[in-house]
C-alpha cells in the first residue's frame, strides 16, 4: 500500500496563520503564530490525501502556512498513515 504525502517537506519552527472568530461582529481575523518543533509541509494531490486532511483538527494538527503553498501538518498525523 502506498503512503500518502510522498512529497512532504520538513519545516522547522514554521510560522502559521490562525483564524480568530469575532462572533459579536460576525467577522474574523487572522494572526500569525510560530510553532516550535518539526512539522511537515504537504500539498494534497489525491482524493485519499484530501479526505485525510478534511478529517484533521484545524489549528491543532493542521495549519495554514503564513507564506507559500500547501498545508502544515504535525508529525503525529502521519505516524500510522499508510
Amino acid at each position: 500500500m502506498d503512503s500518502i504525502f510522498k512529497d512532504r517537506e520538513v519545516e522547522i519552527n514554521p510560522t502559521v496563520l490562525i483564524r480568530e472568530d469575532n462572533k459579536s461582529k460576525n467577522d474574523f481575523t487572522f494572526y500569525r503564530k510560530q510553532l516550535f518543533g518539526v512539522y511537515y509541509r504537504v500539498t494534497p494531490k489525491t482524493s485519499k490525501e484530501i479526505f485525510f486532511i478534511q478529517g484533521l483538527a484545524k489549528n491543532s494538527v493542521l495549519f495554514t502556512p503564513d507564506v507559500g503553498d500547501g498545508l502544515i501538518l504535525a508529525p503525529s498525523c502521519l505516524k500510522h498513515v499508510q
